[in-house]
């Protein structure tokens, strides 16, 4: 018996490491395919990623009319990649999930899509990460439709050193005691994640700053923070450049202010 208990004690440590080296790595699997199917929708679409304003534009005419920027929401764009067949519902989810608010939608509904009600796809699928909301079918993070990353970065051109998607992480990348997002890779004690990169390449970091993600402007560069809105000159705002990785449930005006801009509603876990 002392045998067997000194044996077991050796093993356990090493099959607990096993099992989560294989957890991080389906994890990335899954987030590559993920970005692997942006890819190809991009290939057909001017090199865009899947944009739902694009698809179902203002007005009811399709592929004619105005941008409807307020569709760019972060259930919209795998709620339309989803009924395009890039991926599925199911692959959204991660298997290392900890939250019980984010669950894999199961029966996305193909036969909605009616182009004459102008409908391209099943809205049911969401991101509400609030106790008692509806719910969140996606584990994963990603830039914003809005500002200067959306035009420079939502398209399979973008910098091959742009963080485009992740394990989501603390509210505005901060550093705080007890986090949900901890539990994912990080053992409970700190954000650990796979990061996926432009050129579909993927990296797991161990800190909210990975040593590729910098961002540079003509007046400089910072070290940019995957969650956290960051600026060179020190007046931030949610329009930058910089690559930022939140979930988003709803696009706004941002008022007479910024006329041409939109605010996000942010979906963080702690709060």
């Amino acid at each position: 018996m002392s045998i067997i208990a000194l044996l077991l004690s050796i093993l356990m440590p090493a099959l607990g490491r096993a099992r989560h080296t294989a957890m991080v790595q389906k994890d990335a699997t899954q987030i590559k395919s993920i970005h692997s199917g942006w890819i190809t929708w991009a290939a057909g679409n001017d090199d865009r990623y899947p944009t739902p304003g694009y698809v179902n534009r203002v007005g009811d005419i399709r592929g004619r009319g105005k941008e409807d920027r307020e569709l760019n929401t972060t259930d919209n764009v795998h709620s339309l990649a989803v009924m395009q067949n890039l991926y599925s519902a199911g692959l959204l989810v991660s298997d290392s999930e900890p939250s019980d608010n984010v669950y894999a939608m199961e029966a996305y509904d193909y036969d909605v899509i009616d182009s004459n009600e102008d409908i391209y796809w099943d809205e049911m699928l969401d991101v509400d990460l609030d106790d008692g909301g509806t719910g969140c079918n996606v584990s994963y993070a990603s830039i914003p439709l809005i500002g200067d990353r959306k035009k420079k970065e939502w398209t399979s051109r973008g910098s091959a050193n742009y963080a485009i998607m992740a394990n989501r992480g603390p509210p505005f990348g901060q550093p705080i005691d007890i986090s949900v997002t901890y539990d994912i890779h990080g053992g409970g004690r700190t954000w650990e994640g796979n990061v996926c990169w432009q050129d579909n390449h993927m990296s797991f970091e161990k800190t909210l700053h990975p040593i590729n993600s910098v961002y540079r402007t003509g007046e400089g560069y910072v070290s940019d923070n995957l969650f956290n809105i960051d600026c060179v000159t020190g007046f931030c705002h949610f329009w930058g450049g910089d690559s930022w990785l939140v979930l988003v449930s709803e696009l706004s005006p941002a008022g007479d202010m910024y006329e041409y801009q939109l605010a996000p509603e942010l979906e963080w876990d702690d709060e």
